[in-house]
């Protein structure tokens, strides 16, 4: 992302032309030059040199000897390049990692099979949507999108090319989760009624804003070392402040986030869609409250509490780690603020009430073991690995484009009945809001031309 702007057409013509070259076979069997060879590694692109870039991607990706991370992309100039310096250190090379300004040059390059999209919200779709035409397999961060429309281009986009496609929500490819919903869907707490899930809000990490309580509304200069256009991308221009291009500006601001309710609690939802059997549906009825902050840059969602009804009878009610203590210390008093998510059966429940912190109303639960002809589910090492051993096997990722946008759908349907207060009804087939045009006009946003990618 560089401050002059590339044309489209140049965007265009250049994404065209790695679309041919990788239509050429770029992967030789493991039995002719083994399987760590050169010719057998994915070369990646890591867009996104943040937290999650940094700290999540990069750590696992320089463990994978079949693979080499050849491009990074950020909008700050010295992100980007002390990754770029990170990653050759790694490869004991100087020329293996070379840092681009603008995406669009990054997914225009015919030697690169897949991306990580680790940009901050509003970049998500758009940039995996300009990554799958041009040819790459995407594991694109969660949450999905601002726009709901858009997450059906992506998926026609994602399907039409034939691409890999992996949501970031690493929780399937964990072991413990996983053995949560099989004991779920093999019916040991009995017939699955309800589910809870909660995470934290705004006021969660309010001490690390700059500016009490919820970020600067004061215009300041921009820093050279960033490129505030490109960080805003589609998105409405604002001012820029200095809780602006952050990690939490990037998390809670309205105009490039959906807050932590997609920003986290996805991964919850995630779990309890796969729980319900619900990946290719979401719920159908919405009805709650919430409430936005009144001071301050960061204005999504303050508080939430939403009941959520699916088609099949079971109920999903989502709450913000605040509205959920009440409700949860009833059955679990021990209850710490975080994320969450429990499973409640007729003969008992199940979850996870922090992160890790797995319970159950009866601990005898978790020995239990499968029986033959329970069913089990799909097995992935660690999410990063499930998406490159599927980038090379062709098969589908434990977290799909369709069970991506199904889980994206539930944030927004939530953000929207919390706000506005009212029932709100979604058709799952049609994917729409049905009898509230102005709800529905909730659900799409504006953008800017420039950066239109998609």
């Amino acid at each position: 992302m560089q401050k002059h702007n590339i044309s489209r057409r140049h965007f265009i013509k250049t994404g065209v032309a790695a679309s041919a070259a990788l239509s050429l076979p770029t992967i030789v069997p493991s039995t002719v030059f083994g399987a760590n060879a050169p010719s057998n590694r994915i070369n990646a692109g890591l867009i996104g040199c943040g937290n999650i870039g940094s700290n999540y991607h990069a750590n696992y990706l320089k463990d994978m000897e079949d693979v080499r991370v050849i491009a990074v992309c950020d909008a700050y100039k010295s992100r980007r390049l002390a990754r770029a310096a990170d990653f050759n250190t790694h490869y004991g090379s100087t020329e293996t990692t070379r840092a681009h300004a603008d995406f669009r040059d990054l997914i225009a390059r015919p030697d690169i099979d897949a991306v990580f999209v680790g940009a901050h919200d509003n970049w998500h779709t758009p940039m995996s949507i300009a990554a799958a035409r041009a040819g790459k397999d995407v594991y694109c961060q969660k949450p999905l999108s601002l726009d709901l429309g858009r997450t059906k281009l992506l998926r026609k986009v994602v399907r039409d090319n034939n691409r890999i496609f992996q949501f970031g929500t690493q929780y399937r490819s964990m072991q413990r989760y996983r053995q949560m919903v099989e004991l779920v869907r093999n019916g040991y707490i009995g017939e699955l009624k309800h589910m809870d899930v909660w995470c934290r809000n705004v006021q969660y990490d309010a001490a690390n804003y700059h500016v009490k309580p919820y970020g600067s509304t004061i215009e300041v200069p921009v820093p050279d070392d960033l490129d505030f256009d490109a960080w805003q991308g589609p998105s409405p221009m604002v001012p820029y402040t200095v809780d602006r291009a952050t990690n939490w500006g990037g998390y809670h601001c309205p105009e490039t986030s959906l807050g932590f309710l997609a920003g986290c609690a996805i991964h919850t939802l995630g779990i309890a869609q796969w729980g319900n059997r619900a990946d290719n549906t979401s719920p159908i009825r919405y009805e709650g409250t919430g409430s936005v902050p009144t001071e301050g840059i960061f204005r999504t969602l303050e508080t939430w509490d939403v009941m959520c009804e699916y088609e099949n009878g079971v109920t999903l009610r989502v709450m913000d780690h605040v509205t959920c203590r009440n409700v949860v210390k009833a059955y679990y008093p021990k209850l710490q603020d975080g994320d969450g998510v429990v499973f409640h059966g007729t003969k008992g429940w199940i979850g996870d009430f922090k992160f890790g912190t797995f319970e159950a109303s009866d601990q005898r639960l978790w020995r239990q073991k499968l029986k033959p002809e329970d069913e089990t589910l799909y097995v992935s090492p660690e999410h990063n690995r499930n998406f490159i051993d599927c980038v090379k096997s062709r098969k589908e990722t434990i977290c799909p484009v369709e069970m991506g946008i199904r889980c994206d759908t539930i944030a927004h349907m939530v953000n929207v009945a919390a706000q506005t207060q009212r029932v709100i009804h979604w058709n799952p087939d049609q994917e729409q809001i049905v009898g509230d045009k102005d709800a529905a006009k909730m659900i799409t946003r504006p953008y800017r031309e420039k950066w239109k990618v998609w």
